[in-house]
């Protein structure tokens, strides 16, 4: 996991750097990072929409090979088959959309573990020399997130960490990882974690809007047997796995979750209703133009 992490947090953590330094706020940032991975995503989340459309177009001749095949289930899955090599149809293509999204979790939650190293850009030898101090004063600095540890060491007790140079205490500093007076570095906890806090309100949250995305993409998918059976678990499985990151991540991956869900599920809504509306039309386009056909054939 750590090598996927700082794989794909090299790049992610250019892109914080960048946008928190232009607009200064590190959950505004956050929320323009979700914005442009889910604009760069945006080509699957097309095909993905006009796949799940498409399959609802075909439901019917589905349900008629399904009936006709209901005591004979390998004809049943050799004639659905050929329906969806008919219809250019691939009843997994909407897995795609879902799995891209782990390796964008691990390369943000590496963004996140690691503020020295992307947002403020130290130097391998200055994180080692904050490290030396910290390890001295009993703070963690071990696992995946010594350097939120350090960094909140040394906005606590910044008189400590001298010996590193006023200039590096003064930009760990200037760092604000709070948003809408939360704390996005730490970590929500319930009462017998260690007493409440107010980021218990982000993986809420977050597993609401994942529920109300998986809940508008199950309306918008009809019945697809044993694959549509796989996919509905996964839907179902993704607000479960986002109220667990919520828990027991810093709460910045709860509010990248909050954005994609929202995000997601606006995308769903209006691309549904247009490609549903363009297929429908197409489909009736195609009815009318066999009907004449079959007149002329008379006539003639």
């Amino acid at each position: 996991m750590n090598f996927i992490m700082t794989v794909f947090g090299y790049p992610f953590g250019w892109l914080m750097y960048g946008l928190y330094h232009l607009v200064s706020s590190y959950g505004l940032a956050l929320v323009l990072f979700t914005l442009i991975v889910k604009a760069l995503l945006f080509p699957l989340g097309l095909k993905q929409q006009k796949s799940s459309v498409k399959m609802q177009i075909i439901q019917p001749k589905m349900q008629e090979i399904q009936a006709k095949y209901k005591n004979n289930q390998a004809k049943m899955n050799e004639e659905l088959q050929a329906l969806y090599a008919k219809e250019n149809y691939n009843p997994m293509s909407g897995c795609g959309t879902l799995l891209i999204q782990f390796p964008v979790i691990f390369g943000l939650l590496d963004v996140v573990y690691k503020p020295l190293t992307h947002l403020l850009r130290f130097s391998k030898e200055t994180i080692a020399a904050l490290t030396e101090v910290a390890s001295g004063l009993g703070v963690a600095v071990v696992g995946y997130a010594p350097q939120i540890n350090i960094y909140q060491s040394v906005i606590q007790n910044p008189a400590a960490y001298s010996s590193v140079g006023a200039d590096v205490i003064e930009k760990i500093q200037s760092l604000n990882m709070n948003f809408l007076g939360l704390n996005l570095a730490g970590t929500p906890n319930l009462p017998w974690q260690g007493g409440w806090n107010w980021l218990v309100l982000v993986p809420i949250l977050s597993g609401v809007t994942a529920l109300l995305s998986s809940v508008i993409s199950m309306r918008n998918s009809p019945n697809m047997g044993q694959a549509g059976a796989s996919m509905k678990m996964m839907m179902y499985f993704m607000p479960l796995m986002s109220l667990w990151i919520g828990f027991t991540l810093p709460a910045a991956l709860g509010v990248y979750w909050i954005v994609n869900s929202l995000l997601y599920a606006i995308q769903e809504k209006v691309l549904t209703k247009y490609y549903k509306s363009h297929m429908e039309d197409e489909l009736s386009e195609k009815e009318k133009q066999k009907r004449e056909d079959r007149l002329r054939r008379m006539e003639a």
